[in-house]
C-alpha cells in the first residue's frame, strides 16, 4: 500500500536522491524534469564525492554515508565509480600549517586513528604520485574517503534505475504553477501530491521567488574545462587540490592558520581570489582531466566565458601538477544557488506539503543522499 504521492521537480542528483529514497519507503513517486534530460549543475561538475570539504561531525558523517550510497547505486544501476582519494598539496608554509592543524583536530576526533587521513612529506608524495609538482612542496594530506563518478553518465544511469524501480519520470515537463495539493505544467497537465519536493536548481526562484530571496541565497557561476585524453599510461593517481582550496571549503575554516594563508594569497594571487578560483584536477576512465573552477556571484552573468579565467586556472594547475597534455577539448559553465550565510544545505518549507532543497555549497553530489534520508524520514513520521 502506498504511503502517499510524492512529486519531485528536478531530476538532478538532489531530486533523484529524494525520489529513490521516497520510493524505498513505499511512496508513489513522480519526477518532473523541464529538459529532455538533466542539464543543470548535477552534470556540470567534477563528479567528485568530497567528504574532506565537509565540517567534521554530523556533516562529514552525512558525506561518508553519501559516498557509500553512491557505491551501492553504482553497482545496482551500473555506472562507473572510483575510490580515488584526494591529495591536498601545500606549497606555502601557511598552507602546511593548516594541514597540520586539520590533521591534529581530526586525530582528536578519532578520524586519523581510523586511517582516514595521512600527512606526507614531499619525498613520500613523489614516490606515490609522480604527476605532482614537487618544486616548493612542503607536504600533503592524503585522504582515502573521496571518490569519483562521471556526472552525466551517472545521472543517466540513475534515471534508468528510477524508471525500473517504478518511478514515473516526465521529461520536457516545465512546472508553471504550484497549488496546495497539485502542480501544473506549461502544457496543461496536473500532478497531485501529498508531498512536493522542489530541487530545480537556480530555477526555483521562479516558483517561490520571495521565499528563495528570504533564504539568503545567490546565483553562482562556475567556469570549467576538460582536456583531451592524456597519453596512455598517465595516471593522476588521486583528486588533486592545493593551497587555494584550503580557503574554499567549510572543513578548514576552524584551522587557526587559514586566515594567515588567506592574507598571503590575497597578496600573491589577488585576482585569483577575486575570481573565486580554486583548482581541482580529476581524471576519468577515458584519460581526460576535468579542471576548474571559478566562482562569480550575481543576479545575471555575461553569456561569454572569459579566457583569462581559463588561463588563471591552468596557471594554478601547473603549479601543483605535471600534466603532459593540456589541450582543452571542452569548456562550459555551471550555475547554482549558493548561501550567502555559509550554509551547505538550505531547506525551505514555504507550505506544509512543500519542501525546497537548494544551495548545497558545491557539495550536492556529496551530501544529497544524506539529506534525502532526513527529508523522507520526516514525511514518514508526519
Amino acid at each position: 500500500m502506498s504511503r502517499g504521492r510524492v512529486v519531485v521537480i528536478g531530476s538532478g542528483i538532489l531530486g533523484l536522491a529524494h525520489a529513490l529514497r521516497a520510493r524505498d519507503e513505499g511512496f508513489e513517486v513522480t519526477v518532473l524534469e523541464r529538459d529532455e534530460r538533466p542539464l543543470g549543475a548535477s552534470v556540470r561538475n567534477f563528479g567528485t564525492l568530497w567528504p574532506i570539504g565537509c565540517t567534521f561531525g554530523v556533516e562529514r558523517d552525512q558525506a561518508l554515508f553519501g559516498v557509500q550510497r553512491w557505491r551501492e547505486l553504482a553497482h545496482a544501476a551500473d555506472f562507473w565509480i572510483a575510490d580515488s582519494g584526494s591529495l591536498t598539496l601545500a606549497y606555502r608554509e601557511e598552507a602546511w600549517s593548516v594541514l597540520g592543524e586539520f590533521a591534529e583536530a581530526r586525530a582528536l576526533g578519532g578520524a586519523e586513528r581510523s586511517g582516514d587521513f595521512e600527512l606526507l612529506d614531499p619525498h613520500a608524495v613523489a614516490r606515490r604520485w609522480p604527476a605532482v609538482e614537487t618544486a616548493g612542496l612542503r607536504g600533503a594530506l592524503w585522504s582515502r574517503a573521496e571518490a569519483q563518478v562521471q556526472p552525466a553518465q551517472a545521472l543517466a544511469a540513475l534515471l534508468r534505475y528510477a524508471l525500473a524501480r517504478g518511478i514515473a519520470v516526465h521529461c520536457a515537463s516545465l512546472v508553471s504553477r504550484v497549488e496546495e495539493d497539485h502542480v501544473e505544467t506549461s502544457d496543461g497537465r496536473c500532478f497531485d501530491f501529498d508531498q512536493l519536493l522542489i530541487a530545480a536548481g537556480a530555477d526555483m526562484r521562479l516558483l517561490f521567488p520571495r521565499e528563495i530571496a528570504a533564504a539568503g541565497v545567490q546565483r553562482c557561476r562556475l567556469q570549467m574545462l576538460r582536456t583531451t585524453p592524456q597519453p596512455p599510461g598517465f595516471q593522476l593517481g588521486a583528486i588533486l587540490v592545493s593551497d587555494l582550496t584550503l580557503c574554499h571549503y567549510p572543513a578548514f575554516r576552524a584551522c587557526p592558520s587559514v586566515q594567515a594563508l588567506r592574507e598571503r594569497l590575497a597578496r600573491e594571487l589577488p585576482q585569483h581570489l577575486a575570481d573565486g578560483i580554486h583548482v581541482i584536477a580529476a581524471q576519468h576512465p577515458d584519460g581526460t582531466l576535468t579542471l576548474g573552477d571559478s566562482h562569480e556571484y550575481g543576479a545575471e552573468f555575461s553569456p561569454e566565458l572569459a579566457n583569462v579565467i581559463e588561463e588563471r586556472i591552468l596557471e594554478i594547475l601547473r603549479s601543483f601538477a605535471r600534466i603532459p597534455e593540456l589541450r582543452i577539448a571542452a569548456r562550459w559553465e555551471g550555475i547554482y544557488l549558493k548561501s550567502m550565510r555559509g550554509e551547505t544545505q538550505v531547506v525551505v518549507r514555504p507550505r506544509p506539503k512543500v519542501t525546497l532543497i537548494t544551495a548545497m555549497g558545491g557539495l550536492g553530489m556529496t551530501l544529497g543522499f544524506g539529506l534525502a534520508e532526513r527529508t523522507i524520514a520526516s514525511w514518514v513520521r508526519a
